[in-house]
């Protein structure tokens, strides 16, 4: 009876001081990371004309308005028989992304253009 006794109380102490003390730490729970630039790099042309430009401008939904973002599109068409590289940056303010947006699918336009010279067909 005394081992039975001395072991419900030795496990009620251990139970009883074994728990973690709460801390007076603050933690950010709602903090969102913000994204500052993308890129987009492709070896073929049909890959840049799937790009899907509301979710580009989704990831930069969570950043500030006066943050700096970049959007950087870039394609390399190995197989071409002059090996054609391009790579354009469009960057801005993220108040202004519809505008970057414009610009930046004017420029993918031109340079899916240019890079269809020089795709092996």
């Amino acid at each position: 009876m005394k081992r039975v006794l001395t072991l419900v109380l030795l496990s009620a102490s251990l139970f009883g001081f074994g728990q973690e003390e709460k801390t007076n730490e603050v933690y950010l729970r709602n903090s969102a990371a913000t994204i500052t630039s993308i890129k987009y790099s492709t070896n073929s042309i049909k890959e840049l004309e799937t790009i899907d430009w509301k979710d580009v401008k989704s990831i930069f939904e969570y950043n500030e308005e006066d943050e700096i973002i970049t959007m950087s599109f870039a394609i390399d068409l190995k197989e071409s028989k002059n090996k054609f590289k391009s790579e354009i940056t469009v960057s801005g303010e993220s108040k202004h992304i519809d505008s970057l947006i414009v610009r930046s699918k004017k420029i993918v336009k031109a340079m899916m253009n240019l890079s269809r010279k020089y795709e092996n067909k």
